[in-house]
């Protein structure tokens, strides 16, 4: 029996390869509903700082519901990508640096919007600035998480060779 492979089913299986190869990549990226989570969490925290500030027990009551809201969200995070790690092979020489940049940008850019926003409602005197401010900032991290996302699995499909 003859136990070569054929150009057509070389290629076909080279192809698998490199799709399930992206479907792992894709598998373990951080879901969109992260994104979602965190900023629900973190605007029912300012409002909890802005509304309890001067009520003692519901304000502690609000920081360990967050406190408990954060490690249900990262415990399900590490639950959903758990399937699928990453190896490191996938991750091209000097990668790294620059997805480390990414995240430090998108942490900058919200900090500022949260911290430019809240001084200036307060001083406008405008009521709950944390509440406001928390919630522009947090649209920003939505919409750039899910753009940082969509940049890693891009960079990663193409570093291992993929279609991204």
């Amino acid at each position: 029996m003859d136990d070569r492979i054929g150009p057509a089913d070389a290629a076909r299986a080279l192809s698998e390869i490199g799709r399930r190869r992206e479907q792992v990549i894709r598998r373990a990226a951080t879901p969109r509903w992260f994104w979602r989570a965190s900023a629900v969490l973190t605007i029912a925290f300012a409002a909890d700082t802005d509304y309890t500030s001067q009520r003692g027990a519901l304000f502690w009551a609000g920081v360990a519901l967050f406190a408990a809201g954060v490690l249900a969200d990262i415990g399900l995070l590490l639950r959903a990508v758990r399937g699928a790690p990453l190896r490191p092979d996938l991750v091209a020489p000097g990668s790294v640096p620059r997805l480390l940049a990414r995240d430090a940008a998108l942490s900058a850019v919200v900090t500022g919007v949260v911290l430019g926003t809240k001084l200036g409602l307060e001083a406008a005197g405008v009521p709950y600035p944390a509440t406001i401010a928390c919630a522009v900032g947090m649209a920003v991290l939505v919409a750039g998480g899910q753009m940082l996302t969509r940049y890693r699995i891009a960079l990663l499909v193409r570093r291992s060779g993929g279609r991204g």
